[in-house]
């Protein structure tokens, strides 16, 4: 193969499914990156739960005086939700809130009349009938002091609800759908609020305890066990979102993907700011190459031959598999000792947030015309984190497909056709639950001198 040349990519084709569910395709403009091609379809783009001293409330008897904060008229001047966004409703208020777990209901207080209510599911996959069948719905609505129920407890700071349920299972879903657009939302807060979780699974606290801590100091309240009546001056139900893996600077007070991966080096301690480079063609120092490979579906039936050829083309070739028996932290570090994050299209690859800059995302793609959904997924994300991206897309003779089907089957050929003709369901079911890859290590071995080039190249 002969080496990779550059050019533009400035708008994406036709809508694909990504992951294991349906995800719509958006029109995406991108600022400065270079493309390089590679054989196939392929293309390569790049550019540049609580802590143990967390602060206790402090408990007011109902009747007590102090429980009473002032009414929200005069602050609440907008209606109290929000629901013209296509991924998600938020409702911010500013008044006398009060929040009671155990019935969904969150009340803003008023003597004004104000009469709004509504039924909110505090998740940013707003449409998707799928993940919203675990989120619980959260009542909004204004009342006057005679019928709200008295605080119990009464807190100094702002709160945010959101939900744990949706694709929670999925790495790239907790980032994308709740860790990211909690950052949005409480960032500003400087650790000064506090987490009211619906759906709460407490697996999930636990594992990005150290995100959490990142972004509020105080306890994480379990809404779906919790009998009290908790009053706020300031209550944000819902949490924002931007995008997959994405931070809209004109939304956000100027905070972008950049500021989102020096705060995951702060929380998780990842040492490493920017990546390994070579100064010069001599030069004796191997940038690490962490292979991501996964069980089951879509992975690589080859990754000792994988392993050697990554050795054999001037890197160091860590092989895991993605969090095996490691905590977020402990994996996050290995990803941030590497230089090059190397792996099939899937969850694995939402691990790029963990490398330094200037690193390289080498996605895989399988077979199945997945090339615009790579790009949207990862691609687009990792130049946003100021990272290179490779993408580099099999023929059929590396996927296990050409053993169960006809050379010429549309399903080999044609899977754009396999898609519009026999649906979703069989498209999901032969590319991305039935798959696996033989890596063409000799054919894929330009992509990896491309790689070794980049780490020679002046930083922006």
């Amino acid at each position: 193969m002969g080496n990779p040349t550059s050019h533009v990519r400035r708008s994406l084709s036709w809508g694909v499914i990504v992951g294991c569910f349906l995800l719509s395709m958006i029109l995406l403009v991108l600022t400065t990156s270079y493309a390089a091609s590679f054989p196939g379809f392929g293309l390569s783009l790049s550019g540049n739960s609580a802590s143990a001293g967390a602060k206790t409330e402090q408990k007011l008897a109902s009747d007590h005086p102090d429980a009473k904060i002032k009414t929200g008229e005069k602050l609440q001047k907008k209606p109290l939700c929000d629901l013209t966004q296509r991924r998600t409703d938020i409702c911010d208020m500013e008044g006398d809130i009060r929040v009671h777990g155990n019935s969904s209901s969150v009340l803003f207080v008023t003597s004004s009349g104000l009469q709004e209510s509504y039924r909110i599911q505090p998740h940013p996959r707003k449409g998707d009938h799928a993940a919203l069948a675990t989120v619980t719905e959260v009542t909004v609505r204004s009342t006057t002091e005679e019928e709200a129920p008295k605080c119990t407890t009464k807190s100094r700071v702002p709160a945010v609800i959101f939900s744990n349920g949706g694709y929670m299972f999925n790495f790239f879903h907790d980032i994308s759908d709740a860790l990211i657009p909690l950052y949005i939302t409480s960032h500003r807060f400087d650790g000064e609020v506090q987490f009211l979780i619906r759906d709460m699974l407490p697996w999930w606290v636990e594992k990005f305890q150290p995100l959490l801590k990142g972004l509020s100091r105080y306890d994480i309240i379990d809404l779906n066990r919790d009998h009290e009546v908790r009053c706020y001056s300031h209550v944000i139900v819902g949490i924002m979102y931007h995008g997959d893996l994405y931070i809209d600077p004109t939304k956000s007070g100027g905070l972008t993907m950049l500021d989102y991966g020096a705060y995951l080096r702060k929380s998780l301690g990842l040492k490493r700011e920017t990546s390994i480079k070579l100064a010069n063609p001599d030069e004796e120092k191997k940038p690490r190459v962490l292979i991501v490979n996964r069980k089951g579906t879509r992975r690589f039936t080859n990754v000792d031959e994988i392993s050697r050829m990554v050795e054999m083309s001037g890197f160091q070739a860590v092989v895991s598999e993605m969090h095996e028996n490691k905590s977020l932290a402990e994996f996050a570090q290995v990803v941030n000792s590497c230089d090059v994050l190397l792996g099939l299209h899937g969850a694995g690859m939402t691990n790029l947030i963990f490398l330094p800059t200037n690193g390289i995302l080498i996605q895989i793609v399988p077979l199945g015309r997945m090339e615009d959904v790579c790009w949207i997924n990862y691609g687009a994300p990792a130049v946003r984190m100021k990272l290179h991206y490779l993408q580099y897309s099999i023929r059929a003779p590396e996927s296990n497909l050409i053993d169960q089907f006809p050379k010429d089957d549309p399903v080999i050929l044609d899977p754009k056709a396999v898609f519009e003709k026999q649906g979703s369901a069989r498209w999901v079911s032969l590319y991305m639950h039935r798959q696996t890859v033989k890596l063409d290590v000799e054919r894929f071995r330009s992509v990896l001198w491309h790689a070794r080039e980049i780490f020679r190249q002046p930083w922006n």
